[in-house]
């Protein structure tokens, strides 16, 4: 049986994803990809960072979003379509390179049909990630709410708007676990030994 081309992580807001992607690359000791892809896509289509992050979030039904998909004079695709297509090739040209963890970016969906992925999807209480994002992130308690509410929407919308599927359904991925209850450390031991199983 082939083994796995990629790990893919989709990740509620201060769930612990992207530590836990991290510590998976260390202790298999392949690439871990997370907001660079971002950065590469952004300086690919010739946009600042920040300016590629704004097309993310409004990769919705909102006002703006419908603003952002009316085409320009030159016929270019809106920014959104530009950025999300530019991530896909991205994300499709990393697993050329040998397995690696990807994390975010709808890479579960991206890969589906190039590579064999392990798709995962990580998920915590409320107060674990309210903590968190506190003690972690640097985020006011005051804020905190808002701040997690603000990203949540954000991904779901993200992942739902390019992949017509929902970000939180577990039919989306092969694994679902709560670093709230396991811990960073123990997911990542976890989808390591299911990596393993599958060389």
């Amino acid at each position: 049986m082939a083994g796995y081309g990629a790990i893919t992580i989709e990740r509620q807001y201060a769930s612990g994803g992207s530590e836990i992607g991290k510590l998976i690359g260390e202790k298999l000791g392949i690439p871990y990809h997370d907001h660079e892809i971002l950065e590469t896509a952004a300086k690919n289509i010739g946009i600042e960072k920040e300016m590629a992050g704004f097309a993310e979030e409004t990769t919705t039904n909102s006002l703006l979003f419908n603003l952002s998909l009316l085409r320009n004079k030159s016929g270019e695709l809106p920014i959104s379509e530009r950025v999300f297509n530019e991530e896909a090739a991205i994300i499709s040209g990393l697993v050329k390179n040998g397995p690696c963890v990807i994390v975010g970016r709808c890479a579960g969906y991206i890969l589906k049909n190039r590579v064999k992925t392990l798709n995962v999807y990580i998920y915590a209480e409320y107060e674990t990630r309210f903590d968190r994002a506190i003690n972690k992130y640097g985020i006011s308690p005051d804020e905190a709410k808002e701040v997690i509410k603000k990203y949540d929407k954000k991904r779901g919308d993200f992942y739902n708007a390019n992949t017509k599927l929902k970000w939180s359904d577990k039919e989306c991925y092969h694994l679902c676990l709560n670093s709230g209850k396991l811990g960073t450390e123990r997911c990542a031991d976890i989808i390591c030994a299911i990596y393993d199983m599958g060389k």
